[in-house]
């Protein structure tokens, strides 16, 4: 299913005790063009478990030559490549070289293919489940109001009506 908003309002809540991250900010998310309501989450999810990190959009019209979220320091050298789905074993390597970490967030069976091929030593994998995204489906709307706190290895997202809980390991270390 695709998006039907064009612009989405997030009222976000972030707290963390052990990093002393207090916010409240309002963010304006544009879907992609044509981009389905699971892919647009996966987005949002990563964007908030990376957000002490400042992560950053790529621009729809990318083509995939950029990655779909990203961290770069202040030479503009990627610190951190997120891509959203599998890419290509070329796109792959190449964004590995590009990148001192390289993150993929993926559903159950990409990650099953994923764990079957060449993995670059810099790249991390993040498993998100068909049942945490649908549940994450259910908090979308065009004007949202999230509450994200984090207790690693947790980070809990609310919308007053739905409660999500994210194990985040995987994006504290590296698995391999």
């Amino acid at each position: 299913m695709q998006m039907a908003a064009k612009v989405i309002k997030l009222d976000l809540d972030y707290s963390c005790d052990a990093s002393h991250a207090y916010q409240q900010q309002r963010h304006y998310v544009s879907p992609w063009q044509g981009e389905s309501t699971e892919h647009f989450a996966k987005r949002l999810l990563a964007y908030l478990s990376l957000y002490e990190h400042h992560p950053s959009f790529a621009k729809a019209e990318s083509y995939g030559k950029l990655p779909d979220l990203y961290i770069q320091d202040s030479q503009q050298h990627f610190a951190l490549w997120c891509q959203l789905e599998l890419i290509p074993e070329k796109r792959l390597q190449r964004a590995s070289h590009l990148a001192d970490a390289l993150l993929l967030v993926l559903n159950e069976q990409e990650t099953d293919k994923a764990r079957h091929s060449v993995q670059p030593a810099n790249q991390r994998i993040f498993t998100l489940t068909h049942s945490k995204l649908d549940a994450f489906c259910l908090m979308l709307k065009s004007h949202m109001h999230l509450s994200v706190w984090r207790e690693d290895p947790l980070l809990s997202i609310t919308d007053g009506e739905y409660l999500l809980q994210l194990n985040l390991s995987a994006l504290i270390e590296n698995p391999h």
